[in-house]
Order: C-alpha cells, then structure tokens, then sequence
C-alpha cells in the first residue's frame, strides 16, 4: 500500500516538474526571443505583427511537447497518449503530403516576413520578371511590371529563389 503511494506521489511530482519546466522554459525562450534577437534588429518597434506571430507559434509548439511528455508520465494517460501521439503522427504525415505545396508556401511566406529580402513598393527582380512588391501574404507575393501587370508569384519559389531588390525602400 506505502509502495502503491509513494509510486503515485513520484509519478504526480514527475508531472508537475516536466511541467513546470515547460512553462518556464516558455518563459524564457520569449524572454530570449524578445530581448536578443528582436530588439537588436527593431522588429518589434517597426513591425510587432511577426513578432506576435512566431512568438505564438513557437510557445504553441513549446506547450505541445512539454505538456504531451507530462501526460506520459502518467500511467493512466500512457495507453491514450501513445495512441494519441500515434494518430496524430499518422495525420499529420497524410496532412502534410495533401497539403505539401499550400504548406511550402506558407513556410515560404514566414520566411519572406521574417529575413525580409525585400517589402512593399520596394522594386525587385525575379527570375527574369520586374516589378513593385503590391502585397506580401502568406501564400504569395503580388508585384506589379512597368505595364501595369500584375504577376503572383508563390512564396516557395522566392524564398528558394534569387531575389534582386533594385530599389530598396527606406
């Protein structure tokens, strides 16, 4: 019976460490996010918008894991977790070859918003087309010819590409 408890008190105090540790590691990669990488580089003050978003993104996928190795810890959860862990693993392996292009964009376009090779109303050149940057998005990057053209490129080909931004906008 002292055995059955002090495995069940080990086990609790194992799921509240993992996490604890979770939240706090959190904590501080945000803490780290905000402090040295995007202050130095003014991200935050000129364009909080990706801030916001890759700082959501990056803690959603922090809880995900950190959360998801507490439930295993547990030995009511265990049998439900691995299930769990192997359904979505399999989902999100037939996810992910349905959706491998849609999917290559938008990695393409959190890149574009990221490193920012080019933005908007600046002039670039791609792939033997030229033109102003109208709209970056997710998915594309709308840019307008000399002749009033309008040309949609997919962000996967830029962000693989070789941009050349001939009028960089201040």
């Amino acid at each position: 019976m002292i055995d059955t408890v002090l495995s069940d008190t080990e086990t609790l105090i194992r799921f509240a460490i993992i996490c604890g540790a979770t939240l706090l590691f959190s904590y501080f990669f945000n803490l780290y996010l905000k402090r040295l990488i995007l202050k130095k580089s003014g991200i935050i003050d000129n364009d909080p918008t990706n801030y916001v978003f890759f700082k959501h993104f990056a803690t959603a996928v922090i809880y995900l894991f950190g959360f998801g190795w507490a439930l295993l810890t547990l030995p009511i959860a265990k049998t439900y977790g691995h299930s769990l862990l192997a359904g979505a693993g399999v989902t999100t392996l037939i996810a992910g070859f349905a959706s491998q292009q849609a999917l290559s964009n938008i990695v393409g376009g959190i890149f574009i918003l990221i490193f920012k090779p080019f933005r908007v109303n600046d002039y670039i050149e791609f792939q033997g087309k030229s033109g102003r940057v109208m709209e970056v998005n997710l998915h594309d990057t709308i840019i307008q010819d000399d002749a009033g053209n309008t040309i949609v490129i997919p962000n996967t080909l830029l962000s693989n590409g070789i941009i050349t931004n001939i009028k960089k906008q201040p």
